[in-house]
């Protein structure tokens, strides 16, 4: 018995140092990071994210925030804060750029000026109506929340990893950059679509089944543990194609590395977040940093869920207001932005602008409801609007006042979504149009500040007083509309 008891101590001994061992040869154990050296004097940080807003990426611990407190600096991969103005510059559906959906790089589409038997067709604005009352933006959906659905949504935050450290940089009062420049992204992941399509050595992305060692929950797993040398095994594993991983991973590496660097030397303290997929490997952004210099320690990310996230929801942005005028100058508004035409709906006329910082966007949308065709007056408009408003208005209606202003009849509507957040519609009716302007953020922020009153309270259409100044008028305002919508 004595000669067992020593036999398993022993063997019990020389795995339990065998672990320890194994632990200690993890090179990148945290998603945190402390960055010292090169003549700072105060530490700065970088933390490897997830794009994303599942609860899995918004276990946080006191030192995330503790981290971002003490920066001047605060830095993603791009600056959110030009978002808008980037995406508005570049042609998303240009060659190369989703050339994912066909053959890494051989997109194709049909040019804008084609002429089908559809084109010159009159709709019934019903179904128009009904698609402007529910219009969801997937570019709004992808700027402020990255949320995927009723079925997971009660598994998400409010917005997305990436777009909460912004927030708390913008809440905390912190200088806001980016250690990419967008445009040069946007080139880079498309020519690393381009490269991978003339990869003769590519192979077939395919995670393994779910109990395997390489299986794409893992990720999850890598990521929940802040395990970046399994995260790097996996995602080295299951890599398609060199040629690809060089432009959309190495080489975003040495640029989001050069950038950490300038900022540093700068003299700022900085809090950076990059994905995590950036930060491991002799070829990621922890290494090329060593290699500048600089020492990085790993941060025991500690106990998770800190008390400070409720803190930071309730603190708003300021913002400035400014008057938007429609093109055709039939109606103004103030925001505290530019208004984006980012619709997918090419039926609806729609303009959008996001308030990056406090989860927040306002919107434009006009319908063209060729109600004359119909033998259909302003009233009868008025009341299919009507109709519509119960099915189509997200979640739950609270408010429906009727109103008239600049002469129009319409609706003001408050509403409050399944995911809990309050909207609010102002809908007016014109013998030609209707015009939806909507505001919407995240829980109670429509009715909490002075934003909602201020943009609902500066609308202000073009009218008429009497029947010859009204045809005049109109003769005008529908020489607009046709080149607004034709």
């Amino acid at each position: 018995m004595k000669r067992f008891l020593i036999f398993f101590v022993a063997t019990f001994s020389f795995v339990l140092v065998q672990a320890q061992a194994n632990i200690k040869e993890k090179k990148y154990p945290s998603l945190l990071w402390e960055i010292t050296g090169n003549g700072g004097k105060k530490p700065s940080y970088l933390i490897g994210t997830m794009h994303v807003s599942s609860k899995l990426a918004f276990n946080l611990p006191d030192s995330f925030y503790i981290a971002i407190r003490k920066a001047q600096v605060v830095a993603l991969e791009t600056n959110p804060e030009t978002w808008q103005e980037d995406m508005s510059k570049y042609d998303l559906g240009e060659e190369g750029y989703y050339g994912a959906s066909a053959g890494y790089g051989e997109y194709t589409s049909m040019p804008e000026d084609y002429l089908g038997i559809n084109t010159l067709k009159f709709y019934k604005y019903d179904s128009k109506i009904e698609r402007a009352l529910f219009s969801n933006p997937s570019t709004i959906n992808n700027l402020l929340y990255r949320s995927y659905g009723n079925e997971s949504s009660d598994f998400e935050e409010d917005t997305y990893l990436d777009m909460y450290i912004y927030q708390c940089g913008k809440k905390w009062g912190k200088k806001v950059t980016g250690v990419e420049d967008y445009g040069q992204s946007m080139r880079l992941m498309a020519e690393a679509y381009k490269d991978a399509a003339k990869d003769k050595n590519k192979k077939d992305r395919s995670y393994g089944d779910v109990d395997e060692e390489y299986a794409a929950d893992r990720l999850q797993e890598a990521y929940r543990k802040g395990d970046l040398d399994l995260l790097d095994s996996i995602n080295t594993f299951n890599s398609f194609s060199a040629a690809f991983d060089e432009k959309f991973l190495y080489k975003r590496n040495e640029i989001q590395a050069n950038s950490i660097d300038s900022i540093l030397k700068s003299g700022s303290v900085l809090f950076v977040g990059v994905g995590a997929a950036h930060l491991p490997g002799q070829r990621g952004v922890i290494e090329m940093l060593r290699a500048k210099g600089y020492k990085l320690r790993p941060i025991k990310m500690g106990e998770r869920a800190s008390r400070e996230k409720d803190m930071v929801d309730k603190i708003r942005v300021p913002v400035s207001f400014h008057t938007e005028t429609a093109e055709d100058g039939f109606f103004k508004v103030d925001i505290p932005g530019k208004f984006y035409k980012f619709g997918e709906d090419a039926a609806l006329d729609q303009k959008q602008y996001a308030d990056m910082a406090n989860g927040s966007y306002y919107m434009v949308t006009r319908i063209m409801t060729n109600a004359w065709m119909w033998n259909h007056t302003v009233d009868d408009v008025l009341k299919k609007v009507d109709s519509l408003l119960y099915e189509n208005v997200p979640g739950k209606i609270i408010a429906k006042i009727p109103f008239t202003k600049n002469g129009y009849k319409g609706f003001d509507i408050t509403n409050r979504t399944r995911r809990g957040d309050l909207q609010r519609y102002n809908i007016f009716v014109t013998p030609f149009e209707v015009l939806f302007f909507k505001i919407s953020g995240n829980g109670d922020y429509v009715k909490l500040g002075d934003e909602a009153k201020r943009f609902f309270g500066s609308i202000q259409l073009k009218e008429y007083k009497n029947d010859l100044e009204a045809s005049a008028g109109w003769k005008e305002i529908f020489s607009g509309l046709r080149r607004v919508y034709c």
